[in-house]
C-alpha cells in the first residue's frame, strides 16, 4: 500500500475514533450503557493509535536515516538481551500482582470463580515458564 493511501486511512481512523468517542460520550447513560461504553473504548484505541502511526510516517519521511538506526539499533543484540531481561522482571512483577488480586479477591469474599481464575493464570505463567526453559535449553 502506498504512503498517500496509508495516510488517508490513519486519517479516516483519527476521525473515526474522535466520532465514537463522542458518540459514546453521548449516547446517554441508561439504557445504552453498553454500547456507549464499547464507543467510547473502540474511539480511546483508534484515536491514538492511529494519530501514532500518521506521526510514525511523517518522521520516516522527513529523517530516513534516523529511522535505519532505529532498526538497527533495535537488533542489536545487546539491544534484544537488555528487552528479553526487562521482560522477564515485568513477567515476574506481573505474575506476583495477578496472584495478590486473587488473594484481595478471597479475602473481601468476591466471586470464587474470579479467584479460581486469578489462580489458574498464575499457575499457568509457572507452567509456561517451565516449558520455555526446557524448549530452550534442549535448542542451546
Amino acid at each position: 500500500m502506498n504512503e498517500k493511501k496509508k495516510k488517508t486511512l490513519l486519517i479516516l481512523g483519527v476521525t473515526a475514533g474522535l466520532i465514537l468517542q463522542f458518540a459514546g460520550i453521548t449516547a446517554g447513560p441508561d439504557n445504552q450503557r453498553i454500547i456507549s461504553g464499547s464507543c467510547i473504548g473502540v474511539g480511546a484505541l483508534l484515536f491514538p493509535l492511529c494519530l501514532g502511526k500518521l506521526q510514525r510516517l511523517s518522521r520516516e519521511k522527513e529523517f530516513p536515516w534516523a529511522v535505519r538506526q532505529e532498526e538497527i539499533e533495535f537488533h542489536d543484540e545487546r539491544n534484544t538481551q537488555i528487552r528479553s531481561r526487562a521482560k522477564a522482571r515485568t513477567s515476574d512483577i506481573s505474575r506476583w500482582v495477578v496472584a495478590a488480586l486473587a488473594w484481595i479477591n478471597f479475602l473481601v469474599q468476591g466471586y470464587l470463580w474470579m479467584t479460581l481464575a486469578l489462580m489458574g493464570v498464575f499457575v499457568l505463567a509457572y507452567i509456561l515458564d517451565f516449558c520455555y526453559i526446557e524448549k530452550y535449553q534442549n535448542e542451546m
